[in-house]
């Protein structure tokens, strides 16, 4: 067998990547692992029975495996390969196709670089999470410049072997009002500076992440939920002692707004409608959420000054979740 065709390098798992086998006229079964050389790991296995060529789409077995793989990385690490990154080949027969990286987003065209956008007059808080995505081909250096009795300059340097990497670098012990930098630099190019004022937070608050056009994750700080409701499913169960009610679903409903920002930032918050994941970040643990919000209306001259917007948490077990 051989691969007349493959999909190009850097394409994303989520369309369709179609790889043309042919088969020789004495092979009356094939089976195809999918190896991700990234994990180390077959991912899925195909049989093929059909002599001549054949088409076959290994973006359903990438999903299921990215599925498997959690939400956001914790910041254990403060530079890690992406979990949705995956460098794969097939192999049949002592045939390997060529190696490609896919992408959550198609970054075929993209030079190394920062994928997540930089951001005017960012604020961060005590407890969250510094979170970017960065492409390169060779190496990322990264500057976490901080408050001496914060622990000051850190240094950070990675290899990434052109796979896309996560930075996620957590705040804590920062006075108030005081100013952190990352420097960010990919392949020994120029620098992408971000600036955050560090400020304090209600309890209240609700930071987001979502995947903006790129692949780059993206993070804002909402003060407060505007509304909060709370729907709760349950069931009467008869027991020794009785009958009493057991909860078997809740779900949180949180309204959340955003006004008064700058056009900028507003704008770069609007791309959470064309996220294909949301996350509810609280430090390190970040959970999907569901975006319920299917729209916003913009003024009569095409700006949009006011974001509201719902999202709703699920509760999966464990003590229920209350408003």
């Amino acid at each position: 067998m051989n691969f007349k065709t493959i999909p190009k390098n850097g394409a994303s798992w989520r369309e369709p990547l179609i790889y043309e086998v042919e088969l020789a006229e004495d092979e009356q079964q094939v089976e195809v692992d999918i190896y991700d050389q990234i994990t180390q790991r077959v991912i899925g296995r195909l049989r093929l029975y059909a002599n001549g060529p054949t088409e076959v789409d290994i973006a359903p077995y990438i999903r299921s495996a990215v599925a498997g793989t959690g939400a956001l990385p914790d910041s254990t690490s403060a530079i890690t390969i992406s979990k949705d990154a995956f460098m794969i080949k097939l192999r049949a027969n002592g045939e390997t196709s060529q190696q490609r990286l896919y992408f959550r987003e198609d970054i075929s065209n993209r030079s190394s670089q920062l994928l997540s956008s930089k951001v005017e007059g960012a604020t961060i808080a005590n407890g969250e999470v510094v979170r970017l995505t960065v492409y390169a081909a060779e190496i990322i250096t990264l500057t976490f410049l901080q408050p001496a009795n914060a622990g000051g300059v850190k240094n950070y340097t990675f290899y990434t072997q052109g796979i896309p990497c996560e930075i996620a670098v957590p705040i804590s012990n920062v006075g108030i009002g005081e100013n952190l930098v990352v420097r960010v630099r990919c392949d020994g190019g120029e620098s992408v500076v971000h600036n955050f004022k560090v400020v304090r937070r209600e309890e209240s608050a609700c930071r987001l992440a979502w995947v903006n056009a790129y692949g780059g994750v993206e993070c804002h700080t909402f003060p407060q939920s505007v509304q909060r409701h709370l729907t709760v499913k349950s069931e009467e169960v008869e027991s020794e002692l009785g009958w009493y009610r057991r909860v078997v679903e809740s779900r949180l409903l949180r309204r959340l707004l955003l006004h008064g920002a700058m056009q900028s930032e507003i704008d770069r918050v609007l791309g959470i409608f064309l996220s294909p994941v949301v996350y509810l970040c609280d430090g390190d643990e970040a959970q999907q959420v569901r975006l319920l919000t299917d729209g916003v209306t913009f003024d009569e001259h095409g700006k949009l000054r006011r974001l509201e917007f719902d999202i709703e948490e699920v509760w999966k077990g464990g003590v229920p979740q209350c408003a």
